[in-house]
């Protein structure tokens, strides 16, 4: 045999033997290139994606000028007008004047306690008797007179006083009464000027656009004044605008 003929026939012989390992090899790959074919063919899951920004309102120009334009208006009122501390502090003034009282009366009445009563007596008597008989050396007949002076003078104190006076309990009931008058004159004066104020703040800023409700609108404003300067009594101003 030539060399030609035993190199073809080691080549069919290496051919036999590789074909079991070479069918072996394509059973092998198949699933794996179908499991990429999958792979390739399912739906991709979307990327996550990140928060938007978070962006901030703009600011409201409108209600920035109202609030200034309000600001404005009240500054302008409170020119020239006494605080809201100052009228309340005047309406209690005010209502302690018309309501004075007897001030320090349970301390006056302990400390009076301590004081004694003085009693004084002065006596006078005219004792006088008469004397009629007869003696040794005659008749006898006269008048005798002795007239007696007596003066005392007794100190007596009252120390139940000192534990509860007398008067007491209606002078707390006073107390109570006049407390009461103050906080209602203070409550009063408060709600007359913020209405007062109120009201000028409108006529400020919405205006009446006729001149029958601008006038009523004055008118009242006079009249809180009045009743505030009332209050007060006249440390308000005379109820000035």
């Amino acid at each position: 045999m030539d060399a030609g003929s035993r190199a073809s026939a080691r080549y069919q012989d290496c051919s036999r033997r590789c074909a079991p390992c070479s069918r072996a090899r394509a059973m092998t790959s198949l699933p794996v290139a179908l499991a990429a074919a999958l792979a390739a063919t399912a739906p991709r899951a979307a990327p996550r994606s990140a928060a938007p920004p978070t962006v901030e309102p703009a600011p409201d120009v409108s209600v920035e000028a109202a609030e200034v334009e309000a600001l404005r208006a009240l500054a302008l009122l409170s020119a020239g007008e006494p605080s809201i501390g100052e009228v309340q502090a005047a309406a209690a003034l005010a209502a302690e004047e018309d309501n004075p009282g007897a001030a320090g009366f349970a301390r006056r009445a302990r400390v009076a306690a301590l004081l004694p009563r003085l009693t004084a007596e002065y006596q006078r008597d005219e004792r006088s008797y008469r004397v009629v008989g007869l003696q040794g050396s005659g008749e006898v007949d006269y008048l005798r007179v002795a007239p007696g002076h007596a003066v005392s003078l007794r100190a007596t104190w009252d120390l139940g006083g000192l534990v509860a006076a007398t008067g007491e309990v209606a002078a707390a009931a006073e107390r109570t009464a006049r407390a009461r008058a103050r906080a209602e004159a203070v409550k009063r004066a408060t709600a007359v000027y913020y209405e007062r104020r109120r009201l000028r703040l409108a006529l400020l800023l919405a205006p009446p656009s006729t001149a029958l409700a601008l006038g009523q609108a004055e008118l009242e404003i006079d009249r809180l004044g009045a009743e505030l300067d009332a209050l007060t009594a006249g440390r308000f101003g005379g109820g000035r605008r």
